[in-house]
């Protein structure tokens, strides 16, 4: 329940952003764009923060059900790194669209793709123990293998961005935003497929 409602405040915050970037001069392209690029808007790096922080939450609240109901200390490890990878991403912002990467552009950049990386290993690890039920198992696995498909080909394409500083491929604040639908829908999954009596 914890971890469904850290979902919803992000989706929430993530949908606030959306129509102020509809209505911004000039508007921010969802297809384009990466949500990341919402802090050029004014208060979009709050906003973002909101967003990270209530993701963080959730995934500390799974960490903690996942490990009473048995799980492994590598799930239980990787779902607290991505915890904190996502308030990594929202303290530190990318850099404003237009302009070279900085510092705090490079470890934001990192963050997210230990976000991507992370989470469908971690629950693949969670589903091989007891701490998934085995009526769930196949529900989790499916989407967790899933996730990490989408994740690996997105990190793949962004090979030539970060080592040849190459245009970003088309489409990528779209394929973005379906990756984090992925990715949220699995921390939600995942939670339901604990064994019974673990608070999440």
């Amino acid at each position: 329940m914890l971890v469904a409602a850290g979902v919803a405040v992000a989706a929430w915050a993530v949908l606030v952003l959306h129509v102020a970037g509809a209505l911004h001069d000039p508007p921010v392209d969802p297809l384009v764009h990466t949500v990341s690029d919402y802090v050029l808007l004014p208060g979009g790096h709050l906003v973002l923060a909101i967003a990270a922080a209530a993701l963080a939450l959730g995934a500390t609240v799974l960490a903690v059900a996942a490990r009473r109901a048995g799980g492994s200390r590598a799930a239980v490890g990787l779902l607290g790194s991505w915890a904190g990878a996502m308030v990594v991403a929202g303290v530190v912002p990318t850099n404003l669209p237009g302009t070279p990467p900085d510092l705090a552009a490079a470890v934001h950049r990192y963050a997210g793709a230990w976000i991507f990386a992370v989470l469908p290993v971690a629950v693949l690890l969670l589903a091989g123990g007891p701490a998934v039920r085995a009526a769930a198992r196949r529900r989790v696995v499916a989407p967790a293998l899933l996730t990490a498909a989408l994740s690996g080909a997105f990190l793949l394409a962004h090979l030539p961005i970060v080592v040849a500083g190459s245009p970003a491929f088309p489409l990528l604040g779209g394929v973005e935003r379906v990756l984090y639908g992925a990715v949220t829908a699995l921390l939600i999954t995942t939670a339901r497929a604990l064994r019974p009596g673990t608070a999440r």
